[in-house]
């Protein structure tokens, strides 16, 4: 049974692959006092109590607001600790996954689906940082997989922490008869997590780079918020609102293209759209 050391277990992401995966491997699940990632001794010596197959790595501070009034922290986090982990995998010959953002396409204006071959410049620290943690990490460790992944959803779980996310606002609006305003020129991809954690196994097998990792979207999140009414079968539109004033220095896509993961897995990773993600969710 491969070893997996996952950090931020307890987090939204790593909480869901836990349960889910803890039968198919053995998981090391340290929290922050016993295995501080900004530590590169605290990271080496884990490493070499435990030995892992593969090192998952989930932690991260991803409040974008958070990252731009706190830059230091964020690149403390961010950035040296992805940088330890990956020296502490490449010592260790251990499979090195962690998870970068499509945060790192909000500079971008071009249209149509995003891939990993463009050039970027994100515009706040959070996607400035994750896109040196992928480029730090890379030149570190030839076999770091970066994903970037898109926002997610699910509905509340036992147990699990879970935060405002796409579905959650939109149905609380609709209970509390409350407008949700929504960016006409913003275009992402929004995913739910089930399917990101069924299809995080095949990224063990994928070769060292930078992978999207999510649903594709062609719609504008606007234009993503009415499909959903659609899919509930609410007809009461007046709850969604357009914000056409939102980035109005350029049209903000980060929508992803998925080729390059699902080319690369020979097939095995594959992602709903988000309208067909959302669609199976609500069991329709």
């Amino acid at each position: 049974m491969k070893k997996i050391l996952v950090t931020g277990a307890s987090g939204f992401v790593g909480s869901r692959f836990v349960q889910a995966m803890q039968s198919r491997y053995s998981l090391l699940t340290p929290g922050h006092r016993e295995f501080d990632i900004t530590s590169a001794e605290a990271v080496n010596s884990y490493m070499d109590a435990n030995r892992p197959d593969a090192i998952l790595h989930l932690a991260a501070i991803s409040n974008t607001g958070y990252c731009e009034e706190h830059p230091e922290e964020s690149h403390l986090v961010n950035v040296i600790g992805v940088e330890n982990l990956a020296t502490a995998a490449r010592r260790h010959e251990a499979k090195f996954i962690f998870f970068s953002s499509d945060q790192v396409y909000n500079g971008n204006s071009e249209t149509g689906l995003l891939d990993e071959a463009l050039p970027v410049s994100p515009e706040n620290h959070y996607g400035r940082h994750k896109l040196l943690a992928e480029q730090r990490a890379t030149e570190i460790y030839e076999a770091t997989v970066a994903l970037r992944a898109t926002w997610m959803y699910d509905a509340a779980r036992e147990g699990m922490p879970t935060h405002k996310n796409f579905i959650i606002n939109i149905k609380e609006a609709i209970e509390n008869a409350t407008t949700l305003r929504f960016a006409t020129r913003e275009y992402r991809g929004i995913t739910h997590i089930d399917e990101v954690i069924s299809n995080l196994p095949h990224t063990l097998t994928l070769k060292g780079g930078v992978y999207n990792f999510g649903a594709e979207n062609t719609l504008n999140t606007y234009e993503t918020a009415l499909a959903y009414l659609d899919i509930l079968q609410y007809r009461g539109k007046e709850i969604i609102s357009p914000d056409t004033a939102r980035f109005p220095e350029h049209i903000r896509n980060i929508s992803i293209s998925m080729k390059k993961a699902r080319e690369a897995s020979g097939g095995a990773i594959q992602f709903s759209t988000t309208i067909e993600g959302l669609k199976r969710f609500e069991g329709r």
